[in-house]
């Protein structure tokens, strides 16, 4: 998809003459990030829900909040809504803050409808993490934020196989925060086991604190060459497009 405007949601019909929302209406899509008090991720956040036309709120630093959106639309006459996380792994957000904004905004809206989503990690994400990387490179780190929950670790320890199966090299994940190794302590790990060319590529939505402090782990560890957040990569457009889709 191209990078087209935010859906205009000032179009829409305000309501029926009942007052009740209207039916047939497109579903707008809301994409639910976390935010941050960096500056540099609500603006890649904002240019993903643009990209992937959709609207976008944040649950924490940054406005509008999801439940905001999701009764603004309300207001405009949408019958009904998808929150989709703008998240890579099935962790605390996904399963306890997204469903309570839509049972809020169902609360405050009655009669509006809102599907949750799933997040949108993918092992095709893997193809944008080696895009482009350096002729060379023998070891790969796929940096990510972190989660106590074992299902998340694992999904970002398949990416990292996944990375590396298409880059042919030993690969293995690296943690922000919480259990698993950090990313230093896996480009550690493959410089012992012979790499001496790691690249460091980052398994998160956007650019923030949690993906400098990954890198700079990275780094200070060794690693050669640092990759850039998914940010507007193509297959992440398309899943965001296919998830809604499937609620």
């Amino acid at each position: 998809m191209s990078d087209g405007p935010v859906l205009d949601t000032d179009a829409a019909p305000a309501a029926s003459a009942s007052g009740a929302p209207l039916s047939g209406l497109p579903r707008p899509v809301v994409l639910v990030a976390h935010g941050s008090p960096d500056p540099r991720s609500p603006e890649a956040v904002r240019a993903i829900a643009r990209a992937a036309r959709a609207h976008v709120g944040f649950l924490e630093f940054n406005e509008p909040h999801p439940v905001e959106v999701l009764t603004g639309l309300a207001d405009k006459g949408f019958a009904e809504a998808v929150a989709l996380p703008l998240l890579l792994t099935d962790a605390y957000h996904s399963r306890t803050d997204l469903p309570e904004v839509a049972k809020r905004a169902q609360a405050e809206r009655p009669g509006f409808t809102v599907g949750v989503g799933r997040p949108v990690g993918d092992l095709s994400l893997a193809k944008p993490l080696v895009r482009g990387l350096p002729e060379g490179t023998d070891g790969l780190v796929v940096c990510a934020a972190g989660t106590r929950v074992d299902e998340g670790r694992a999904h970002v320890a398949d990416v990292a196989a996944e990375a590396g199966r298409l880059l042919g090299v030993p690969a293995g994940p690296g943690f922000a925060s919480g259990p698993g190794p950090t990313a230093g302590e896996t480009v550690a790990a493959l410089r012992a086991q012979g790499a001496r060319r790691v690249a460091a590529v980052c398994y998160f939505i956007a650019p923030g604190l949690l993906c400098d402090k990954a890198i700079e782990s990275a780094r200070e560890a060794g690693a050669v060459h640092v990759g850039e957040p998914l940010g507007t990569a193509p297959e992440l457009i398309d899943l965001i497009a296919k998830h809604a889709a499937a609620v």
